[in-house]
């Protein structure tokens, strides 16, 4: 596998939603004022370091279940074209998942065995997600397992290595990151209903239909938007991360693309414009 091989099977696109807990962890790590940036940059390291080996598993099980083609929408291709072995695949998200867990247990001599456990969480989550007789993307929890995963754990875990505390305000935070990294998962869903259903999974947008998955999605962003605005009237956040309603033309703009039926192709690039900018906005208001 050359370099421009791997990085179609790392997907770099899926990078965006990582870099949104790792920047709201590191944010809310700043304000402790204990906050280290070669730990910060590590938790960066490993975080892509899993994404990317969640990404190439991804993309073995789902050919080893027939479920990509030439035209399967969103994969990296190296494998339905013959370009790359699957085992090749394989061995490669499995040594990414090596390097995670090598600069991890840098960070977890540092900070102590609580990180050991959140990135245990993370690696079984990525093997659960993905393999297995039953992996959970084939089911409608994927989109909880994500937000899980990529809302409290990552963003925790950021906090916690780069500050060497956890907050409750940074608990509650959390979520809404979470939320928004899912409905990243939920447009894909959506987008690949149809193939989905052809294969057997049982997916979010399966189970309750296109209308009410696209219903769905909106809700999640509407909530993402609320939670942080009541945490800022609350007291709990600074008045300035009201900035993220600055994203709201753009969100209005996308999501209507969205419902005409006709942006279906680009619904993971336009639901991950959106988390970006939320979360980009939201981490510049925490740090004002």
């Amino acid at each position: 596998m050359n370099f421009k091989q791997f990085l179609r099977v790392s997907r770099p696109p899926t990078l965006l939603a990582t870099i949104v807990p790792l920047l709201i962890g590191g944010a809310m790590g700043w304000i402790t004022h204990h906050f280290q940036w070669w730990a910060w940059l590590d938790m960066v390291v490993i975080a892509f370091s899993m994404q990317i080996g969640v990404n190439m598993l991804n993309e073995y099980f789902d050919y080893r279940r027939g479920l990509d083609d030439h035209e399967s929408l969103g994969i990296g291709g190296i494998i339905v074209t013959g370009e790359v072995k699957p085992r090749t695949v394989w061995h490669a998200g499995l040594l990414t998942y090596a390097l995670a867990l090598i600069l991890g247990l840098i960070l977890v001599y540092y900070r102590g065995p609580l990180l050991l456990v959140m990135g245990l969480l993370g690696i079984i989550a990525g093997f659960l997600y993905t393999s297995g007789p039953y992996p959970i993307s084939s089911t409608p929890f994927g989109e909880l397992l994500v937000a899980l995963i990529m809302g409290p754990i990552e963003v925790l875990a950021t906090q916690f290595a780069s500050a060497g505390v956890i907050t409750p305000v940074a608990e509650l935070i959390s979520w809404p990151v979470g939320i928004s990294v899912a409905t990243i998962l939920i447009a894909n869903n959506l987008r690949d209903l149809e193939k989905d259903r052809r294969h057997g999974r049982h997916t979010l947008p399966i189970v309750f239909g296109a209308k009410r998955g696209l219903l769905i999605l909106i809700s999640m962003i509407a909530i993402v938007l609320l939670w942080i605005t009541v945490m800022a009237f609350t007291g709990l956040l600074p008045y300035s991360v009201l900035i993220i309603w600055l994203s709201l033309p753009v969100i209005i703009a996308n999501l209507k693309k969205l419902s005409s039926g006709q942006a279906w192709g680009k619904a993971v690039p336009i639901t991950g414009r959106i988390h970006v900018i939320i979360g980009v906005l939201l981490a510049i208001g925490i740090l004002w």
